[in-house]
């Protein structure tokens, strides 16, 4: 089998990412707890060790109490791409870019993993989907002509990042196009991280929703829709919460073996006697151009 960068080089267009060094900042500095969140989303090489796994992980048998969002979101998305142009920030390996293509006229996922992009371009059925394309790119700086897409769609992606992602999205949709992105919202595994001491969100003070919807405001978009959702997620055993703790940013630095402490303190303080639990909180964001 063909190496990652085989695969890049056949069946993915890239874009040179030293470009990045020389894209204006954005117009403020971030602080605090949001510049935090945003080098979540621009650590490339965490996104790279997490496609990097020989194996993806198996179904991790988490029960989820109540309703996450998820499903009404790539089912909204599925039904608005019908017959557009679209594109899909944040692909990763390109799986639900591949959904969309199968109802969209055409679509072009970004992302700036060339590991994730390769294990896309190994797959054959988006080999094999005419209408879709793979493309190395940061959303700082999308490769596109201004007003191209239908569509901008980021599935827990960067598109609302930072105001220069914001920008970005806005300067390529078309008018009267639509954003629409599935965000982690502020109450996600927040009893985890106050055990860690560290989190993705921990400590984050102001709303995620209202903050979100001012920063699309100063970009330019109007009609602007957030939908809360929170949930929760039960996980059977330990193994079962350290798969997830493995593979998502919710612990940033996350080792097992030195967390050995941390964990044992989780399993005391958050289980119940349905398993391991932890609070699950997205927001669906529409906003037209």
């Amino acid at each position: 089998m063909a190496g990652p960068v085989e695969y890049l080089t056949k069946h993915i267009d890239t874009w040179d990412l030293k470009q990045e060094e020389g894209l204006p900042k954005d117009g403020r500095e971030s602080t605090g707890k949001r510049a935090m969140m945003e080098r979540t989303y621009e650590d490339k090489e965490y996104w790279n060790r997490i496609y990097t796994l020989v194996e993806p992980p198996k179904k991790e048998q988490v029960v989820l109490d109540g309703n996450d969002g998820e499903n009404k979101f790539d089912d909204d998305v599925l039904k608005i791409v019908k017959d557009k142009e679209v594109l899909d920030i944040g692909c990763g390996d390109g799986s639900f870019t591949l959904e969309i293509a199968k109802r969209a006229r055409r679509v072009v996922g970004v992302d700036f993993s060339e590991v994730a992009l390769a294990k896309g371009a190994s797959n054959h059925a988006i080999i094999e989907q005419k209408n879709m394309r793979l493309q190395l790119a940061n959303a700082k700086g999308l490769p596109f002509a201004d007003a191209e897409f239908d569509a901008v769609v980021s599935r827990r992606g960067p598109a609302t990042a930072t105001a220069r992602t914001l920008s970005e999205a806005y300067r390529v949709l078309k008018r009267s196009g639509l954003l629409m992105e599935i965000t982690v919202g502020e109450r996600n595994c927040e009893n985890l991280a106050k055990v860690f001491g560290r989190g993705q969100m921990l400590d984050v003070k102001e709303r995620i929703a209202f903050t979100k919807k001012k920063m699309l405001e100063e970009a330019g978009f109007k009609g602007i829709q957030t939908t809360e959702y929170v949930a929760t997620e039960i996980f059977p055993s330990m193994k079962r919460l350290i798969i997830r703790l493995n593979d998502s940013p919710i612990i940033p630095e996350f080792e097992a073996k030195k967390d050995e402490r941390s964990l044992a303190a989780v399993e005391e303080q958050c289980r119940t006697a349905r398993g391991i639990e932890t609070p699950v909180h997205r927001i669906i964001i529409i906003a037209k151009k």
